[in-house]
């Protein structure tokens, strides 16, 4: 953990640092994604656009911060350290044996309907999740086990990365060193993760995700353990979405995508198991840390 005399700035001043940098990269960002889109939407075009993204918009911003604001970047933003298999084993089955409920929620997230007074920001928000979903599908294109490495390359290894770098390890820890209260920390870092990906009807799956990341790195003070758990989560994800492309419409075919959705016993018994390897991840985490504690 990077302690208060490591830092430097007030904690103020440290959001404001990375708020800047945040809308300082996204805005020459932006200029550049503006230019390889400009002859229209291809896959070509939205693979590079997303690389430049990520790395400008959230790796930047992260590690230019946590220079400025800490004398030990590496160790503020948590990567001076790895995580135990043990904890990587429980992470994964953690995340697998959640899959109906996460599945179950997606489904009740699509389902939501605001209120007649709010019709025209629902309208706003289908539209917003209309094109992120053709984005996405743009983005995927291709069939081939080339496109399939690429893809997992892209949205799966450098998103992980990216986006865990910057709202766990800068700004989840940069709320935490605000002497705010860590679950405090945790879910603001993954409401404001959710929100950011613009796509209101997959925003409480999302925020439970970006939750779940959040503890990960406080329990193993790792942050390569959620880089590596959400770049599987999101490989998943992909590859599911290409094993079913080209699949006929009238075969059902059950994926990861929604596997156990229409099942409340199996929906139950995800939140148990699910709970019950959390808890043992916990566990195990914190008397590594108690262990590590001792020896030094």
């Amino acid at each position: 953990m990077v302690t208060n005399h490591n830092l430097r700035f007030s904690p103020g001043q440290r959001i404001v640092i990375l708020l800047v940098a945040l809308c300082l990269f996204t805005i020459i960002g932006s200029a550049i994604v503006a230019i390889v889109v400009r002859n229209g939407l291809t896959t070509q075009s939205l693979r590079i656009s997303t690389v430049l993204q990520d790395c400008i918009i959230f790796i930047l911003p992260a590690v230019i911060s946590a220079v400025l604001i800490s004398s030990l970047p590496a160790k503020f933003l948590g990567i001076d350290r790895g995580f135990k298999i043990p904890q990587l084993l429980l992470a994964v089955l953690a995340m697998l044996a959640s899959l109906p409920a996460m599945n179950f929620l997606v489904s009740f997230n699509e389902s939501l309907v605001l209120p007649e007074a709010f019709k025209g920001l629902e309208e706003w928000m289908r539209a917003s999740e209309t094109r992120a979903q053709k984005s996405i599908a743009i983005l995927l294109g291709g069939s081939g086990i080339g496109s399939l490495i690429v893809d997992i390359l892209i949205v799966g290894v450098l998103a992980g990365l990216s986006e865990e770098l910057f709202f766990r390890g800068a700004l989840q820890n940069i709320l935490a060193t605000n002497r705010m209260n860590r679950h405090a920390a945790i879910w603001i870092a993954a409401f404001i993760f959710s929100t950011f990906h613009m796509q209101f009807y997959g925003f409480l799956p999302r925020l439970m995700l970006g939750a779940y990341f959040g503890y990960l790195l406080v329990w193993s003070r790792s942050l390569w353990l959620p880089v590596l758990i959400h770049a599987i989560n999101n490989s998943l994800v992909v590859y599911s979405m290409w094993h079913t492309e080209g699949t006929s419409e009238a075969v059902e075919e059950v994926t990861i995508n929604n596997w156990g959705v229409d099942s409340p016993t199996l929906i139950l018994g995800s939140v148990i198991l699910t709970v019950f390897i959390i808890v043992r991840l916990k566990k195990y985490s914190e008397t590594d840390i108690e262990n590590r504690e001792c020896a030094s």
